[in-house]
């Protein structure tokens, strides 16, 4: 309210109750809690795997594996290159076989596959030997399944070639390689539906896949992970008998 000095002037003063709010009113904030500590799996994947390997044989093994191949599966939303030098390590010293979960997933075809998820240019460094094991583990899938994994192969290396394409000034060959490309992920995507068509949508599929590799070597390299992609999703996508 205001108030008349003996001077004449006015001032203005507050009332005790407004300045009891004005000073409570921090008080009555919630104090903010600190985030949880969130440890990345790079971190967690040293841990995991010491578990898995001093896990005896049963249950206790597959269910420390399962544990491991899931946070194997989280790499590819955590892309580095020391991440990727230690999936390669472990590939190549042999440190995960013997390790399979309740599925069937291999540690070694889900660290492989964590490697190629993660893109250009470390999906480029797997060596044609895990490649094949993650190809037979992937072509034991039965039904629609396999044809989703084949979908998720050709969406992941079709970036990494679209990646390339655009990131690298001069490529030749853009035009054959996107054609490539569109014609790959039309014949995944036909494989999802069943009987004949699925058959041949595969046939089309590894034909691209080869014609692509081709292209690779003679030069338009943009195009060799959707090539090896193709080879890959053509196993895991080829309908078999179940049983």
């Amino acid at each position: 309210m205001r108030k008349r000095s003996g001077s004449g002037r006015l001032q203005w003063s507050v009332p005790e109750s407004a300045m009891a709010v004005t000073s409570s009113a921090p008080d009555r904030l919630a104090p903010v809690e600190p985030e949880r500590g969130f440890t990345p799996p790079l971190e967690r994947l040293p841990v995991l795997l010491q578990r898995a390997d001093a896990a005896a044989a049963g249950d206790a093994r597959r269910a420390a594996t399962a544990e491991l191949n899931a946070v194997l599966g989280q790499m590819a939303r955590y892309p580095s290159r020391p991440a990727a030098d230690l999936l390669l390590r472990w590939l190549d010293q042999g440190a995960l076989k013997d390790l399979q979960d309740a599925e069937g997933l291999t540690a070694r075809a889900a660290a492989a596959a964590a490697v190629l998820s993660m893109g250009y240019p470390y999906a480029l460094e797997i060596s044609p030997d895990d490649l094949d094991h993650l190809r037979a583990r992937s072509a034991a899938v039965r039904g629609p399944g396999g044809a989703v994994g084949a979908l998720m192969m050709m969406v992941v290396t079709s970036l990494i070639a679209v990646v390339q394409l655009a990131t690298e000034p001069g490529v030749q060959g853009v035009g054959n390689a996107v054609g490539l490309l569109v014609a790959m992920m039309a014949s995944v995507v036909v494989m999802l539906s069943s009987g004949r068509r699925r058959r041949w949508a595969a046939i089309a599929l590894l034909v691209s896949g080869l014609v692509a590799m081709s292209l690779a070597l003679g030069g338009t390299t943009a195009l060799l992970a959707p090539a090896l992609g193709a080879m890959a999703a053509f196993a895991m996508g080829w309908p078999r008998p179940k049983g």
